[in-house]
Order: C-alpha cells, then sequence, then structure tokens
C-alpha cells in the first residue's frame, strides 16, 4: 500500500476574517485543544463563510495521508467542519464522513464541545440521525449519549444504537449490575434488547468478579427497576426467533437466572410448544425439559402432550426425539386410558431419518399395543410403510393382518433422480450499450459477475474504446467518479482488478488522479511486473486474465486499439465455436488489424473439440500469419489432454495430515508460449516442486474459463487450495466454484473427483452442498466414476483430511435427492477402505445410509468387510446395521 507523507497544500483564501483565519490555522497546525473555543467566538454566518474551505482541504487531503500530524490534522477538521455545519443534518453528514469518521477522539466531549452552544431541538435531531446509522460506533455512541443529555431527550432507540449501548455498559472496575443499575437509559434499553437481533451476544460470558448479563438483569428485576414479566416474555420471543447459537445460548443463561416458578412455567405452556416446534436446537431441548417438569408435576394437558410430540418427533436431533418418545412412553404407562390418544403419534417417528430413532418407535407402539383399539393398531400399520423393510418385517410380526401385504424388500428404483443434463447457454454476441455497460462495470468492479458477464464486458470496453472512445469516456465518468474503494492485487477476484485497470486505460490522462488514488501507479507497468515477475503454476491463473489487460491497455496507450477482442467465449462456459474464431480472423484480415498475441493464445486455449467441417474450411481460407496458425491448430486436433498421476504429501510436522494431490505433465510444444500461458500449460508437481507465491491458485470459475475443454490442467492446481484450507478446517472460499467444474469440458479426472471429495467434507452444510451439486451433475452427465469418489473418500479420511460425520451429512442430502444408486456406488467403493481398521465414531450413521441406499437402489453383491463386521457379536448401531446391508445386499432375511 502507498501512503503519501507530503502535506496537503491547505491554503486560506485572502480576505478570510480573522476568526475565522484563527480557526483555519488552528486546524492546519493540529492544535485539537484549540479548535471548541474558536468555534464557540464565531457567529452562525461567520461559520457558514468557513465551512466551504474545510470542505476544500477535507477533499485534498489524500486517502492515504500517514505524514506527521496527519491524525491531529484530521482531527481538527472533523472538529472544526461539525461546529461550522449550521443544519443539523449537516453536521451529522460531516461527523460520518468517510474521510474523518475513522479520526474521531475516543472521548466525544471535545465534538460536544464545539456544538454544545446549539439548541436542544437541534441537538437532538443530529442525535437521532447519527443513531439511525446502520452501525454506532464506540465514540459515535458516546457522541449520541452526551447530546441526548444535553438536550434533555430519551436517545432514538435504533437498532445501531442499542447495540452501541450494549457495547458500552461493561467497564473495567464496575460489574454489569453497577452500571445497569445508574444507568439512565435502563428502562427504555433493556426492551429493546429483545427486538435487536445481535443483541444479546454478550450475555454468555461471565467473569470472576463479574456474573454477567444474565444475573444482572434478574437482580434488577427482583429490586423492582425492571419488570420481571417483561424480561421474561421478552426472553421467550427471542429465543422463539431463533439466531445464532452464542445469542440463544445467552438468553437461555437469562432464562435460568429468571428462574421460573411452577406457575410461570404452566402460563407459557404453549410458548414451550412452539419452541419445541420451530426453535433452535438447545431452545427447543430447554422447552422439552419444561413440558416434562409439567407432566410430571401433572399440569400439563393431554392435547399439549400431543402437539408437542408431534412437533419434538419431526426434528432431526436424536437426543429430542428419544427424550419425547420416552416421555409418551411413560405418559402411557401412567395412565392406559390415554394410549388410543398417544400411541398414533409415535407414527411420526417412523419417517425419521435415522434408524436406530425408528425402531425405538416401533418398539414403542409394540410394546403398547395391547392397549390399543383396532382404529389405532389400523393407522399404525398404515404407517409402517415408512419404515425400512427390515422394521417392515416386525410391523407385520406385530401387528399381524393389520398390516397390508408387502414385499420383503421395497421395490428397487427403476433409476437416479439425477438433475437434467446441464447445457451452456449461448452468449449474445453484441456488445453491451454504453450506458448499460456503465450498469455492468459498476456490478462487476465489486466482484459480483459470472465469466461471460465479464467477458462481454471487457469485449463491450475494447469494442467502445475503438468506434467512439469521447462517448464511452462519458458514459463511465460517473462509474469512476463513484469508485472510492480499489480492488486488491492480491483479491480473490482478479478480474474485477483487471476490469478496474482497462477503465482506467480507457478514460486515459482524465482519469490519472483517480489511477493515483486507486494506486494503479502507471497501470501498465504494475500489470507487466505481477504477471511476468511472479510466475508460478498458481500465478499463471490469473496471471493470463492480467497479461490481456496489459495488452489492451498498450494498444490504447499507443493508439492502436482493437476493433474487438478474438477470446470473447461463445458459451457461458468460457468455450469458443471454433467457426466464430474463424469469422472473427476473417475479419481481422479485412481490416488490416494485427491480432494481440496474448488475445489470440488465449482465443485458441478456448477452443471447443469439437470441430465441424465448415470451420475446418474457413480456417483453411485464412492468410494471415494468426489465420495459418488455426488453420494448423484444428488440423493437429487442437489442445491434448495431460498425463497426470495420484501424489499423497509426506507425512512431516507441517503436514501431519497429509493431503493427495494431483501431479500433470507438461504438454508438448508448451515451450513455443510465452508467459504466463508457458507456466499455464507447463508441469505442476505439488509435491517435489511446490507453490511459492503463497495464493495457491484460484478456485474460481473464472479460472476454469481459461481452459474450459480442459478441466483437469485447472483443477489440479486448484486442488493445492483446497488442500490447505480443508486441513485448517475452512473450506468456505473455494467450494462454490465446484457446480462449474462440473459443467465444464473435458475428462473429470482424478483431479476433479477429488476436489469433488474435499468439498464433500467441508465445514459447513451449505458449503457441503456444492460439492453434492457437483456430484449429481457429472453424474447425470455420464461423467462420475462413483465407486473412485468412494476410494478417494476412505483415503482422505484415513489421512484425516476429511471428517466422517461431514462427508455422510452430505452424501445423506445427495440421497434426498433421489440418487439412491449413485450414492450406494459411491459407498460400495467407500466402505472397504472406511472399514478397514477400527470403525470410525461415525460408522453406524455411515452405515445406516449406506443400508437406505442399497435397499432402495436393489443393489447387489457381497462386501467382504461388512461380511465380517456383521458376524460379530453385539448390538451396537454399528453391528446393527451392518447385518442390515449384508441382508439387504445378500436379499437374505435374518
Amino acid at each position: 500500500m502507498t501512503f503519501t507523507y507530503d502535506f496537503p497544500d491547505y491554503r486560506i483564501p485572502d480576505g478570510t476574517a480573522d476568526g475565522i483565519r484563527a480557526l483555519l490555522d488552528a486546524v492546519r497546525e493540529g492544535r485539537v485543544e484549540d479548535i471548541p473555543k474558536l468555534v464557540g467566538a464565531l457567529t452562525d454566518a461567520e461559520r457558514r463563510k468557513g465551512l466551504p474551505v474545510l470542505k476544500q482541504w477535507r477533499k485534498d487531503t489524500p486517502e492515504f495521508w500517514r505524514g506527521e500530524g496527519h491524525l491531529l490534522v484530521r482531527q481538527g477538521l472533523l472538529l472544526a467542519g461539525a461546529g461550522c455545519c449550521t443544519g443539523a443534518a449537516a453536521a451529522a453528514q460531516w461527523l460520518t464522513s468517510r474521510d474523518l469518521w475513522w479520526a474521531g477522539p475516543e472521548d466525544p466531549q471535545a465534538v460536544v464541545g464545539v456544538m454544545g452552544d446549539r439548541a436542544p431541538e437541534w441537538l437532538a435531531e443530529v442525535a437521532r440521525r447519527l443513531a439511525e446509522r446502520r452501525i454506532v460506533g464506540g465514540w459515535e455512541y458516546g457522541l449520541i449519549k452526551r447530546l441526548s443529555l444535553i438536550a434533555g431527550c430519551e436517545p432514538p432507540m435504533t437498532d445501531s444504537f442499542i447495540l452501541g449501548w450494549e457495547r458500552d455498559i461493561p467497564e473495567r472496575g464496575k460489574t454489569i449490575e453497577e452500571r445497569l443499575r445508574d444507568d439512565p437509559f435502563l428502562e427504555a434499553a433493556v426492551p429493546r434488547l429483545f427486538e435487536v437481533d445481535e443483541a444479546g451476544s454478550d450475555f454468555q460470558y461471565t467473569r470472576d468478579t463479574d456474573p454477567g448479563w444474565p444475573d444482572a438483569l434478574a437482580a434488577l428485576a427482583r429490586e423492582g427497576l425492571l419488570s420481571r414479566e417483561m424480561l421474561v416474555e421478552g426472553c421467550l420471543s427471542r429465543l422463539l426467533r431463533g439466531g445464532r447459537l452464542g445469542i440463544v445460548k445467552g438468553f437461555l443463561a437469562l432464562l435460568t437466572a429468571l428462574d421460573l416458578t411452577a406457575d410461570e412455567r404452566e402460563a407459557h405452556t404453549l410458548t414451550w410448544v412452539r419452541m419445541l416446534s420451530g426453535g433452535h436446537s438447545l431452545a427447543a431441548a430447554r422447552a422439552q425439559e419444561k413440558l416434562a417438569e409439567l407432566d410430571e408435576a401433572g399440569r400439563l394437558e393431554t392435547e399439549h402432550l400431543v402437539e408437542a410430540s408431534r412437533a419434538a418427533l419431526f426434528r432431526p436431533e436424536k437426543k429430542i426425539v428419544r427424550a419425547q418418545l420416552a416421555m409418551l412412553d411413560k405418559a402411557i404407562k401412567h395412565d392406559r386410558s390415554l394410549t388410543d390418544e398417544l400411541l398414533p403419534v409415535t407414527a411420526e417417528a417412523f419417517g425419521h431419518e435415522d434408524h436406530s430413532l425408528q425402531g425405538k418407535a416401533l418398539a414403542l407402539a409394540v410394546r403398547h399395543r395391547k392397549h390399543a383399539g383396532d382404529a389405532v393398531l389400523a393407522e399404525l400399520a398404515a404407517s409402517a410403510e415408512l419404515l425400512p423393510s427390515d422394521l417392515r418385517e416386525r410391523a407385520v410380526e406385530a401387528f399381524g393382518g393389520a398390516v397390508a401385504d408387502e414385499e420383503a424388500d421395497p421395490p428397487a428404483a427403476e433409476g437416479d433422480v439425477l438433475p437434467p443434463v446441464p447445457y451452456p447457454e449461448r452468449l449474445d454476441p453484441a456488445p453491451l450499450a454504453p450506458a448499460e455497460l456503465a450498469e455492468e462495470v459498476v456490478a462487476l468492479l465489486r466482484g459480483k459477475g459470472t465469466p461471460a458477464q465479464e467477458e462481454r464486458a471487457l469485449n463491450s470496453l475494447v469494442v467502445h474504446a475503438h468506434a467512439d472512445l469521447a462517448g464511452l469516456r462519458t458514459a463511465l465518468e460517473p462509474v469512476v467518479a463513484a469508485h472510492r474503494q480499489p480492488a486488491s492485487w492480491l483479491s480473490d477476484n482478479v478480474f474485477a482488478q483487471a476490469l478496474e485497470a482497462v477503465v482506467m486505460f480507457v478514460m486515459g490522462k482524465g482519469a490519472e488522479e483517480k489511477i493515483r488514488t486507486l494506486r494503479i501507479q502507471s497501470g501498465l507497468g504494475a500489470l507487466r511486473f505481477w504477471f511476468q515477475e511472479h510466475q508460478c503454476p498458481h500465478t499463471a491463473i490469473w496471471s493470463v486474465c492480467l497479461s490481456r489487460v496489459a495488452e489492451i491497455g498498450a494498444r490504447l496507450e499507443f493508439g492502436d486499439s482493437l476493433p474487438f477482442l478474438l477470446a470473447t467465449p461463445t458459451w457461458t462456459t468460457g468455450t469458443i465455436d471454433p467457426s466464430e474464431l474463424a469469422a472473427r480472423l476473417a475479419a481481422y484480415e479485412d481490416s488490416g488489424t494485427e491480432p494481440g498475441p496474448a488475445d489470440l493464445d488465449q482465443a485458441l486455449l478456448r477452443l471447443d473439440r469439437e470441430v465441424p467441417l465448415e470451420a475446418r474450411a474457413a480456417a483453411d481460407r485464412l492468410t494471415s500469419p494468426a489465420g495459418r496458425r488455426l488453420a494448423a491448430w484444428l488440423a493437429s486436433g487442437g489442445l491434448p489432454d495431460p498425463a497426470f498421476s495420484r501424489e499423497t504429501e509426506r507425512l512431516r510436522l507441517r503436514t501431519p495430515r497429509p493431503g493427495v494431490l494431483v501431479r500433470t505433465e507438461a504438454l508438448p510444444g508448451h515451450e513455443d508460449y510465452p508467459e504466463p500461458f508457458r507456466s499455464l500449460l507447463g508441469a505442476h508437481r505439488p509435491i517435489s516442486d511446490p507453490c511459492k507465491c503463497g495464493g495457491g491458485g484460484q478456485c474460481t470459475p473464472q479460472a476454469l474459463a481459461l481452459l474450459p475443454q480442459h478441466r483437469e490442467i485447472i483443477a489440479a492446481r486448484m486442488l493445492s487450495a483446497f488442500s490447505a484450507l480443508a486441513d485448517s478446517d475452512h473450506l468456505g472460499h473455494g467450494v462454490p466454484v465446484l457446480p462449474a467444474l462440473a459443467e465444464s469440458g473435458g475428462p473429470a479426472g482424478a483431479a476433479t473427483h477429488l476436489l469433488v471429495a474435499y468439498g464433500l467434507g467441508a465445514r459447513r452444510f451449505e458449503e457441503q452442498l456444492f460439492a453434492v451439486d457437483a456430484m449429481l451433475v457429472l453424474a447425470a452427465r455420464g461423467q462420475l466414476d462413483a465407486e473412485g469418489l468412494g476410494r478417494d473418500i476412505a483415503e482422505l479420511t484415513g489421512l484425516r483430511r476429511l471428517k466422517l460425520k461431514r462427508v455422510v451429512a452430505a452424501l445423506q442430502e445427495a440421497a434426498r435427492t433421489g440418487a439412491y444408486a449413485t450414492v450406494w456406488a459411491v459407498f460400495s467403493g467407500a466402505l472397504p477402505g472406511l472399514l478397514a481398521g477400527e470403525p470410525a465414531p461415525a460408522g453406524g450413521a455411515l452405515l445406516t445410509l449406506a443400508a437406505d441406499c442399497a435397499e432402495r437402489s436393489g443393489a447387489r453383491g457381497a462386501i467382504p468387510e461388512i461380511d465380517e463386521l456383521a458376524a460379530r457379536k453385539g448390538s451396537s448401531q454399528l453391528i446393527k446395521q451392518a447385518r442390515r446391508l449384508r441382508a439387504a445386499l445378500s436379499r437374505d432375511a435374518y
């Protein structure tokens, strides 16, 4: 980052009045302590005259100025401007100016000092406007608080103000209870804690010297300073809304501190039922405890028990389902007359995802069936169709003729339910109109866009720069003026950086100041430095994009702009139709245009594998060197696929959990390409020649679009980043690329399947879904080696790179879509490796899902490891499911 150390040119206009001049001198000299007195001596008219100078000085202050005394000067600008603004709206806007707000002093009393002589209504209005901001920082909260106290009004209880108030309460040397007791906003602010989404995030924490928020609020309620009813109602309503784990824990702690009486618990029976139905898992468990206490005391109506049970048995948490089944069992034992009313509720668990819970529900129904009427037995028999085949057999034995005749096994699915095969969409070849292009550039500079949108925008900039540069500059002027946040050269979205540079190249001399502000000093030189000097197999991915941009910039600088780009994709995946490239080169020949070398190289690397005869004929008619190169390229069959091999990292202190990577060999003729294409097509040896750039590759659809018909080359380089991220237990940055990888072209080899395997073990469930989508898309396209993917999962699990529990959750989601045969095929490849040693802790869930998929897909064929496990003695869930799976595969009853 470049900082400016020169002192800004703060000039005081000639003829400035003495009072204003004295204030301005104090500002530029950094005499912050003198500013309140100097502002107070000015009249409103004098303040209005001084404000334009302060505005100009603020504008002239470089964003990255770090000269001596820069902070004092900025603080002086903040105070003087706030004091000279005669309108409340203007004052609030000045105080929150992006250029100055961070320079606000820790103690806001200085700001109050320059505004304290205003009318109370004016001060209240400033406080209101500050409180309505999305985020209220620490010193801003203190300022709002002081302005409200001076104005004699209650501060606006906005969400951001409440969060600021909550952060302000803890203070060293005082407990939270002591601070709350003395707080002037206590009664107004506390009820809002239950309404603001992020409030209460600190309620879960305590210290040795301070029991924390829950005990403090409960103590104040006992003293009568707060309404106990308000706290109870607010706490329960907040728990009903759910939220982050930490917030839920905090409000549960408050509920514990309030220690509800038996009457209060009974009065909120319906609230407990609602919380059990849709609350956070921790809140639902607490609600279940309260309902159990009411039932034990004989204070729970049967209808409420039924409603609560239906809600609890539908939840995924095993602990809650088991507890509710136990509650039903106890209630029926206590009063047999309730059997017909309560027993049918147990059937809600027949359709649960967990096999053991299905078995517990069936066992409960069987245990109490002799006290049930015929109608109830018929209802249970009908619900037994939701049970898997082994449990349905028990239901037949228990309910006799009441169960409709069923085959011992469910009918095997005729085929997987897979998503439709995705086909790439053909892009509109016409460039965007200048006004539309300007709007698109705004979104793309923020990193929001697909490769197709980005490439079309880049081509549109080139087309309009060639045809009407002045008109393009006019359309882009508002974009450049509003674009204040530069794209970091090391950010994930390299295209946003490249597009930013092209826009600046287009603007030319008129954008020199903005280029300086955005730290793109000598933009062309910076681009050349990055893509030529920092070369490795990973940086080559994003350097290709930068090399094309540098080429465009050079042509613009020398007045030799291109009429359009050759490498603009034909389809959304990044692929180019060979016939279309031949037509583009023919247009270049007709106009006498020399192609850009990087643009031409990129265009050739994007060509479709399928080449129609008319494309070959059109290429043969071309006479230019670029045209002859295209003809030779098509005649030779284009870019070959690289040879690859799997490699496992060595166990070292720095790699306690080795990963599996893919080595790709250099493509023939890669030495004939300039950088960065030479490195892109060169050998990738992740073990013997690891990444030196620290970036680890670009895990983005933009990277895949560089070689849309050779995804394995890019996927192999992505593996280094995926492997490292999985090792650090965080995969979020790269996983979203997986669906685009599945839709890309070329063989889906070892690298693609390893990426999907790593993705299935992602930390968050929403990240796992990207891998599930990719797996199903590959299966729909006939490109998934399901057994090979299973072996990858087993190997990575054995190396401790994947956690089996997460993989099972991801595969369960895939099975829910109806892809039972595909998921079983993955299991068939994974189970031998996963069961070779001691079964993992999630082995029971693993075999349960495997048995479900085997039964539903009609799979057959013995697996020795399953047979060995099923032959063991014991009744653990793991052994039970192994026996069930063995029976499903052999179709033998047991």
